[in-house]
């Protein structure tokens, strides 16, 4: 996946539609329905894919999201142009294989429209749709190499550590991350190298029960086209990757619906018709930074 929150979103709503569909006051406690929660995001200049289909499992059964994956699904995306792209099953990967179309030259291109066509082997039909952003760019880029402060509380906000980016028509609203590139290895990128190996930045809210704390990307959501460097969106020193995508409003709400929410799953935030899920898209723009320790 492109994005790894969808990851947990997934579990969290397919866990979700099971319980709901065993909760009906005339139904006995392990009635099960079978339901279909669609996920994807397009983003523009990357090839098209990343599109995962999965079926909710009965309440009597162990949750698994390899077992929830549904591999044998007809589905398609066609352009405004009226262009069908025939996507194939890839396994692997966070979800345990999505939809991803074979020409990987073919790039996602902006301010176009994408509809989505998902078929299942019972018959049913999920369709989806998302106008894809323009690009834009950085204005004051992330530096590429930040040491990280000694006193974190007092540390002022020089200029020197803001990040900008160019307006994007038609988008008031920003998400960016920060994702961890190498969790292993940090004295071999120095110079001169050596053998010291990187580790995890100890921020006074990480709960080990929280199933968000080992995934290596951390979410901001923002409603300028500007921020301040916090050193408290990093969980790794050394390499990182800081993104800010220019989203549309459905993968926008799909954000908010998960991290605001806490995965209780509203049908009017979605934007899947004949099942669960999001078909989005965004632009993004990408800076690796390294980020130095404040002690060994």
């Amino acid at each position: 996946m492109k994005i790894s929150f969808l990851k947990y979103s997934l579990s969290a709503f397919l866990v979700s539609v099971a319980l709901n569909a065993a909760g009906c006051e005339d139904a006995p406690p392990n009635a099960y329905t079978q339901d279909y929660v669609v996920q994807g995001v397009l983003i523009v200049d990357e090839p098209i894919g990343g599109i995962v289909v999965q079926r909710a499992l009965p309440t009597t059964d162990t949750f698994s999201m390899e077992r929830a994956v549904l591999r044998d699904a007809d589905v398609s995306v066609t352009d405004g142009n009226g262009r069908e792209f025939k996507l194939q099953f890839r396994e692997g990967g966070s979800s345990f294989g999505d939809y991803t179309f074979g020409d990987t030259s073919v790039k996602v291109q902006p301010n176009t429209l994408y509809n989505l066509t998902v078929k299942t082997a019972d018959g049913r039909i999920l369709t989806g749709k998302t106008h894809t952003p323009n690009r834009f760019a950085w204005v004051s880029p992330p530096r590429t190499v930040l040491q990280f402060p000694t006193d974190t509380l007092n540390l002022p906000s020089p200029d020197s550590l803001k990040i900008s980016w160019t307006e994007t028509s038609g988008t008031l609203e920003y998400l960016i991350c920060i994702t961890a590139l190498d969790t292993v290895d940090y004295g071999k990128y120095l110079a001169p190298p050596t053998d010291e190996q990187n580790r995890r930045r100890k921020r006074f809210f990480d709960r080990e029960e929280n199933p968000r704390m080992y995934n290596l990307a951390e979410y901001g959501y923002l409603q300028a086209n500007e921020a301040n460097t916090v050193w408290n969106a990093f969980k790794w020193f050394g390499r990182n990757k800081v993104t800010v995508f220019a989203a549309d409003a459905n993968m926008l709400r799909w954000f908010k619906l998960y991290f605001q929410r806490g995965n209780q799953y509203n049908s009017n935030l979605g934007s899947i018709k004949g099942g669960i899920g999001m078909f989005g898209s965004a632009a993004q723009v990408t800076q690796e930074v390294f980020l130095l320790k404040n002690q060994p």
